[in-house]
């Protein structure tokens, strides 16, 4: 039975509509202003040190997809049902197509079990600072709230003899720029993790999910892709994706000329400029035109430090991006970094994914969602079923971020049952 469920069409105009007809409810609180400069110091300072000192390990040249070593995790980062939780390191690659490092935590299930199912799970956006990573929490974090959403999903895999891998993705919490929002780079870390996780820990079977909320919904689905990086991992049985964000660039268009900065448009500056940052570590041209050729105002160029020293909840704030409406946030060649930006944004949609051909796909939205709205998530499900892909769409009346939380009973068993149904063969 899915009782909390409900299935509704909301009009877009009162989910993406202006700051007058759309309010912050309760549980996605206003940015605070207030920030833990004594969390994001130790998180820097740590992950500094961490990666000084695996740099010179022989760990650092290997292939891609090989586990270089591993710690009992954070506080912050056990969950309830894991009798051991670890933060790792594992080789990727990086944008530029060089092996290079990514962190991630991993959780082992209280019952060992031979060929143990293994779900990797991407976070949904924190920021791109080291000190966002979610292995990098700290008790007092203005982010903690977000690093610790998939808690609850984990539990219940956990329960049902999962393991759980959860990757910080490429350049937080390890040397490097985080490629906000980019497909590739998001699958790559998925897919390494997997093949890094099924080497390192003989518990753990062939056979994988690939699921995540928001930015890791994104991460699930371009790890789906039979086209992508991750393509070549087997044993993928399904994906699963807790409101992913598609048609951000259409989201950019409607908010762009709001003049002032308020919720919700505090929150899409704060995303957008995450999202140039992103597109710019990999599109120097860009990068140029934003920083040196007026693509940004002056404004803005002041603000652009912030993006790598503060993760999004402080973005959000009056004293950094969230200060600012959309209107100053550009510079005299703004609208030709706009143009850029969605460009870049439609390119690289999960729209325009190629998917694994019959690869189980679920997608969980929700019906007060402002950030993935749910007409945009329903014509995404509707895109992929037009081309012969196995969707199962959820909607729940929920915000955001609590749809992972109201979603997760029925999708871990919506996981697990994708287990059930397989016999895994050898690694």
């Amino acid at each position: 039975m899915r009782a909390a469920r409900v299935a509704l069409t909301v009009p877009l105009a009162l989910l993406i509509g202006s700051s007058a007809g759309l309010s912050v409810r309760s549980s996605e609180p206003a940015p605070s202003t207030a920030r833990s400069t004594t969390a994001y110091d130790a998180a820097v300072t740590l992950a500094a040190a961490d990666d000084a000192a695996w740099r010179r390990g022989p760990g650092a040249a290997q292939r891609p997809g090989r586990l270089l070593s591993r710690r009992p995790a954070g506080e912050t980062s056990r969950v309830d049902g894991a009798r051991r939780a670890l933060e790792v390191r594992y080789s990727t690659t990086d944008r530029r197509g060089r092996v290079a490092q990514a962190s991630g935590l991993v959780l082992l299930p209280a019952q060992r079990r031979a060929d143990a199912p293994l779900v990797v799970y991407g976070h949904m956006t924190t920021g791109a600072a080291d000190a966002c990573a979610p292995t990098r929490g700290t008790p007092d974090s203005t982010e903690l709230r977000r690093m610790q959403q998939g808690d609850r999903v984990a539990e219940l895999l956990l329960a049902g003899g999962a393991v759980v891998a959860r990757p910080d993705y490429e350049g937080l919490g390890v040397r490097g720029p985080h490629p906000y929002l980019r497909g590739d780079s998001l699958a790559r870390a998925m897919g390494d993790m997997a093949r890094a996780v099924r080497r390192a820990f003989p518990e753990v079977g062939r056979d994988w999910v690939a699921a995540g909320h928001s930015e890791g919904g994104v991460a699930a689905l371009n790890t789906g892709s039979r086209t992508g990086p991750a393509a070549d991992v087997p044993g993928l049985l399904g994906v699963a994706a807790i409101t992913p964000v598609t048609q951000v660039d259409v989201l950019a268009t409607l908010l762009g000329d709001a003049p002032v900065g308020a919720p919700p448009v505090n929150v899409v500056v704060s995303l957008a400029a995450l999202i140039l940052k992103g597109q710019a570590t990999e599109d120097r041209a860009l990068r140029r035109l934003l920083l040196k050729q007026g693509g940004l105002s002056p404004e803005a160029v002041a603000l652009w430090p912030d993006l790598e020293r503060l993760c999004l909840e402080d973005l959000g704030g009056t004293d950094s991006w969230g200060g600012l409406s959309p209107q100053e946030v550009k510079g005299p060649r703004g609208d030709e970094a706009l143009e850029e930006m969605k460009n870049g944004l439609r390119a690289d949609d999960v729209r325009h994914l190629r998917m694994r051909l019959d690869l189980p796909i679920r997608i969980d939205a929700g019906a007060l969602d402002s950030v993935a709205p749910l007409p945009f998530t329903m014509q995404l499900a509707e895109e992929y079923r037009s081309r012969g892909y196995p969707v199962e769409l959820a909607v729940w009346p929920a915000e955001h971020s609590p749809t992972a939380d109201q979603a997760a009973s029925e999708l871990a068993a919506w996981i697990l049952d994708l287990f059930d149904h397989t016999t895994g063969g050898p690694r």
